[in-house]
């Protein structure tokens, strides 16, 4: 449970550094020093996308969805959008940051993340509005909070549109693929070892240039992230070793899912394994 503790006090330190740096616009020249957000307009047609871009100061990092041993998850409020049925939040693939014995998923001066929208009445425009929580960090983490709108027009979005960074951060989106895939970037096995205590993963990939592994269990499990096994080329490791700790007390391994993401921060694959 080192890693829940790590995790609640970062939290409580976090939300008293400071008040909310910033308001993001859609107009990114209207920022603060640290970050700003802003809308990109794709099309309200049912299976539509838009992209929520975050803007960082060189030098500054935010969160993946699973932050890692330290850090705090964008979370998002739509509720102030109009004619929206549903919408997904894809997720490009991450960078490893390791400080002072923390390891954490981040993104570093600038990200795009694509949003798959649905609207209730596809022949209208969509009024997609976000309110933002997140986290901007350098040296020190500053809560941050953003909000943005754009109108989203029914059939095919204009040019200059904000289409472009959509469809090139939707390159860096993990694809789901199967444990034991043949592709240069895959996890090709994972085998559990019960004779330690606690029992451990160990997880061999292929990759073609400097990657990082990422693990996400059930809820209330706080895995460490996976480390290069020993032995194994830290600038491009091929094999990682996954201790099973940090589950909550009682808890049973067997039968339960994992979500294992192989990135190269450029490109990922996810790959689904469940425990025997």
């Amino acid at each position: 449970m080192k890693r829940s503790l790590a995790l609640s006090i970062f939290a409580w330190l976090l939300a008293g550094l400071c008040q909310p740096a910033l308001a993001g616009q859609s107009d990114p020249s209207q920022s603060d020093p640290k970050a700003v957000i802003r809308l990109l307009p794709g099309q309200a047609h049912p299976e539509g996308l838009a992209g929520l871009e975050i803007q960082l100061a060189p030098g500054w990092k935010t969160y993946w969805r699973n932050p890692g041993d330290a850090g705090i998850p964008p979370t998002f409020d739509w509720s102030g959008s109009e004619n929206l049925r549903d919408v997904t939040v894809l997720w490009p693939a991450p960078s490893r940051y390791d400080q002072e014995g923390a390891s954490s998923a981040v993104y570093h001066d600038e990200v795009v993340l694509p949003l798959r929208i649905s609207a209730i009445d596809p022949s209208k425009p969509v009024k997609l509005a976000v309110g933002l929580d997140y986290a901007a960090c350098k040296t020190i983490c500053v809560p941050a909070k953003g909000s943005a709108d754009v109108t989203l027009p029914p059939g095919t979005p204009a040019q200059g549109d904000g289409s472009a960074e959509i469809a090139q951060a939707l390159k860096k989106v993990p694809v789901p693929q199967e444990i034991g895939a043949t592709a240069p970037l895959a996890i090709k096995q994972v085998r559990l070892d019960t004779s330690t205590s606690p029992a451990h993963l160990t997880i061999d990939v292929t990759a073609p240039s400097s990657s990082a592994l990422f693990v996400e269990g059930p809820m209330k499990w706080y895995l460490p992230m996976p480390e290069p096994a020993d032995g194994a080329d830290k600038a491009n490791p091929q094999r990682f070793v996954l201790p099973l700790e940090g589950l909550p007390k009682g808890a049973t391994i067997a039968g339960n899912e994992l979500r294992f993401t192989l990135s190269t921060g450029e490109a990922g694959v996810e790959s689904l394994y469940r425990l025997p």
